[in-house]
């Protein structure tokens, strides 16, 4: 028998640091009391600097340890409900979230997981998402979307993928851990569909937003090295064409690009190689 969701079946993973109050989630639940809702934090701190719990429907699991992917990774390995929503401590959870989710995955139930949309604080949206539903991500969509937006049945990931702890901030590379978690996912046939609904807003610029492109093609080099092997020239390639007749890099900047994008793959495997 199929099984039909509810509210009580989502889960909030919240990947955080050296929290000791819970005034941020009242930041993030700003249209509704955040204890109405299954959360499991994982704050990275210290051992003076502990987080508790007075709330039955709150979990709080404090690390010592640095690392966002190994964060979401002991969050899926403590979790408990059936749909797992991946975020962070700095989004605004939208008035009717839950029940977009829960519409969501009793309307698709062959589904896996879903990408969702996030919308930037002054308004809109910071990257271009597709207008309707899409029943599976290509790879430019892999490549392209964050982990908060992410949202699994715990059954469909559970042991069977999980994120890189090479990847994202407090790793080797500071970037990526969403693109490879997704590309893991997709083939091991993970079915993951498009939603083009909005779940949260988002105050701060993304990492790969603020960073320097020499930095950022420094990791994109390991990323897609990570997820394609030897075709990750073809995609840095791929990446400097539409970075350039876009505007976002001068044409005189290529080869220093590419160069930083290779020493990032070099990085990475040698690193591996270990």
């Amino acid at each position: 028998m199929i099984k039909t969701y509810n509210t009580s079946d989502i889960e909030i993973l919240i990947a955080t640091m050296n929290r000791t109050n819970f005034d941020f989630l009242q930041s993030m639940f700003v249209f509704s009391g955040f204890y109405n809702f299954n959360i499991l934090i994982v704050n990275q701190t210290t051992s003076d600097a502990i987080l508790k719990s007075d709330y039955e429907s709150v979990k709080v699991i404090n690390v010592f340890e640095k690392g966002l992917s190994k964060s979401r990774n002991i969050a899926l390995q403590n979790s408990s409900k059936d749909i797992l929503v991946f975020t962070d401590d700095d989004v605004v959870f939208d008035l009717k979230f839950s029940e977009k989710i829960i519409k969501t995955f009793n309307k698709r139930k062959d589904f896996d997981g879903f990408r969702f949309r996030f919308k930037i604080e002054s308004g809109g949206f910071s990257k271009k998402y597709p207008d309707k539903f899409q029943p599976k991500l290509n790879w430019f969509e892999v490549l392209n979307a964050s982990s908060i937006e992410l949202i699994f049945k715990r059954e469909s990931i559970y042991n069977i993928v999980s994120f890189d702890e090479n990847f994202g901030l407090g790793s080797l590379i500071s970037l990526g851990e969403e693109a490879v978690f997704l590309a893991d996912a997709k083939k091991k046939k993970i079915k993951i569909g498009f939603v083009p609904k909005t779940l949260t807003i988002h105050n701060n610029k993304t990492t790969s937003q603020v960073i320097s492109n020499e930095l950022k093609y420094f990791n994109q080099g390991a990323i897609f090295y990570r997820i394609f092997n030897k075709k990750y020239l073809f995609w840095v390639f791929l990446k400097l064409f539409f970075d350039v007749k876009q505007g976002n890099i001068a044409f005189s900047n290529i080869g220093k690009l590419l160069n930083k994008a290779i020493k990032g793959k070099n990085k990475y495997a040698k690193y591996i190689r270990l």
